[in-house]
């Protein structure tokens, strides 16, 4: 069954405009995507604890600093120079970060500005940072970038990025590293490079246009070493504290609004340059790719699996799917822990969850399709198997008539009867019943219905060749995976007798006044040899009023809600009450109406087959 093109291709079409949307906007998957983020440097934090390749240092501008400092904020560069003198002289830092801008075009006293700039040229160490931000504006993203005043940019040993990219939640959790639009980099690379520390997957890095890492936060969760000025200027054991490290200068103080929003709760904005100093300096970080052909690498690893699992090497595919569906998340997190990869872990969940899904209705769709087709096939071919039959009772002159119903269980059933006029004038019957039911089965009594046909023709026509070549037929196409039961007779009304041969079928029925005599002859069912083997076989005089009842095991087997057989007993019973001058017809009504009220409203669970021979009354054609 091949799926219909206008399905098709309305599954192709929503399949792509969701994986579009889905790898275009990354505001769909980031909610879930900040939450795995959060998790995951927790994760970090808590149990992995990368450490710094530098002892760092937060020297912080808090409140009390500004209680006593001998100037009002924002302190005059005059101030500046004498502070960052004597932080440098006595503490004697490897590096100095000033996480304080110092951008202003025109000073109102340059002779401060210029004494500002020669107090960072002699010190050599001390870093600058500039303005860096992303608006969104009517128009689109706006990008503002504003480096520290030239004087002082010329003075720094060297300058960089310090704001953070905000999230969708306000949280922050990564930092650009470079950006194609401007010539600087993230002060923390800066300072790196000038410690003389190289920076890993540098190649890496610069292939993109824009390089966003994610931060860890090791630093603040372990506790970044912090000093505040006051306390560093009214003690002066304190500079010791300063030496060999890497010091960030900033403002904590909350009156100076450098807080931020992060996984780990409020972070002030000198601390969270410590954390992006510590996590490139530990030399284990990850980039976000969030770039439209990372996420359609990605995209596409989801769609791969989702392909690959309902393949012909992996069985049982929808087992295989939810648990692969459940475990995905999970192996992405580890494989995000790998250096410079941080895979977007609900992209690649998100198609393949989209794919799996959309194959496993296309199979669904299909299923029903062939069980529909199945369906069909199964009605043509009880139609078919109807025209077996015969299309009315046959009357006999010589005072027999034979009559035959057959209700199968599904639409093509695995019975099947007969009864025909001989060459010689003898009259034929049988009734057979395949094991199982459906198409397989009706395939069989299509052979039979065929074997009978041929050998009905001959002259020398006889009752043990039919069988044996019928039991010769199946075995030869089922090898003994389908069997039949028959019994098969032929009516002599000049010698007012009948022949009967069984192949492992029921007992037929005598009926003669008010009894009812079985006729047993055990056997064994056909197509389980290829060898010819005799099959049991009698002869009967017909006794007077007589009436022969051949059926299939349906009627004796039919059950009700108590799942109690209707029963050999009930039958006879039924027969034997049956009334001598009743037509076949209402005969079979009468039996199939017992049988209904029996089953109580329950369906047949097996084909009901009735074959009753009248041998003593007269009809005309």
């Amino acid at each position: 069954m091949i799926l219909p093109r206008r399905d098709f291709i309305t599954a192709a079409v929503l399949w792509t405009l969701i994986s579009v949307a889905l790898i275009y906007s990354t505001s769909l998957t980031a909610p879930l995507d900040n939450q795995i983020k959060d998790f995951k440097i927790k994760f970090n934090a808590n149990y992995l604890r990368a450490q710094a390749g530098f002892p760092i240092l937060l020297l912080a501008i808090d409140s009390e600093t500004l209680a006593e400092a001998p100037h009002k904020w924002p302190w005059p560069q005059s101030y500046w120079s004498q502070l960052l003198r004597r932080i440098n002289e006595e503490g004697k830092p490897r590096a100095l970060v000033i996480d304080v801008f110092f951008q202003t075009p025109e000073s109102e006293n340059e002779i401060e500005l210029l004494m500002f700039a020669q107090a960072i040229t002699d010190c050599g160490n001390v870093g600058l940072v500039a303005l860096y931000e992303e608006l969104v504006t009517k128009a689109g993203p706006l990008l503002k970038f504003v480096p520290p005043h030239t004087y002082l940019r010329e003075s720094a040993s060297f300058y960089g990025l310090s704001q953070q990219p905000i999230d969708e939640d306000g949280k922050v959790r990564s930092f650009t590293l470079r950006d194609y639009r401007i010539e600087c980099r993230h002060i923390a690379w800066e300072m790196l490079e000038h410690l003389g520390q190289p920076l890993n997957y540098l190649n890496r890095i610069k292939e993109g246009r824009r390089s966003v890492a994610l931060i860890d936060f090791t630093a603040s969760h372990q506790g970044v070493g912090q000093i505040s000025i006051k306390e560093l200027l009214d003690d002066e054991r304190n500079f010791e504290l300063l030496k060999d490290c890497v010091v960030v200068l900033g403002a904590t103080a909350p009156v100076l609004h450098d807080y931020h929003q992060t996984p780990l709760g409020l972070v002030t904005g000198p601390e969270i340059i410590c954390n992006t100093f510590a996590t490139l300096s530990s030399g284990r970080f990850q980039l976000l790719h969030d770039n439209f052909g990372k996420r359609m690498f990605y995209y596409l690893i989801g769609v791969f699996i989702a392909i690959f699992v309902f393949t012909d090497l992996i069985k049982n595919n929808l087992r295989q799917m939810i648990i692969l569906w459940l475990l995905m998340p999970v192996f992405l997190f580890f494989y995000s822990f790998l250096p410079l990869e941080h895979p977007p872990i609900i992209l690649t969940w998100a198609s393949y969850s989209l794919t799996a899904f959309i194959i496993f209705l296309f199979l669904r769709f299909l299923e029903i399709s062939d069980l529909r087709e199945q369906l069909l096939e199964g009605d043509l071919c009880g139609t078919i198997q109807k025209n077996f039959f015969p299309t009315e009772k046959l009357v006999d002159d010589r005072g027999v008539v034979c009559y035959g119903i057959c209700i199968p269980y599904k639409d093509a059933g695995g019975d099947y009867y007969d009864f025909l006029k001989l060459n010689d004038g003898r009259i034929f019957f049988i009734l057979g019943d395949v094991t199982g039911h459906g198409l397989s089965a009706s395939m069989i009594t299509t052979v039979a219905k065929t074997v009978v046909l041929l050998e009905t023709e001959r002259e020398d026509f006889n009752l043990q060749r039919l069988l044996q070549e019928i039991s010769l037929t199946i075995y030869n196409m089922t090898r003994k995976r389908r069997m039949m039961s028959a019994v098969a007779g032929i009516i002599d009304p000049t010698k007012r007798t009948v022949q009967i041969a069984s192949a492992g079928h029921l007992p037929s029925v005598m009926k003669s006044g008010n009894t009812a005599r079985e006729i047993p002859l055990p056997s064994l069912p056909l197509g389980l040899s290829k060898k010819p083997r005799p099959f049991t076989t009698t002869e009967l005089d017909i006794p007077d009023n007589g009436k022969l009842f051949v059926y299939s095991d349906g009627i004796i087997e039919g059950v009700n809600w108590k799942n109690q057989m209707f029963g050999y007993d009930s039958f006879y019973k039924v027969v034997a009450d049956l009334p001598e001058k009743q037509s076949l017809e209402q005969d079979a009504s009468s039996l199939i109406e017992h049988l209904r009220l029996h089953s109580q409203g329950r369906t047949f669970e097996d084909d009901v087959t009735l074959v009753i021979i009248d041998l003593n009354k007269e009809e005309k054609k």
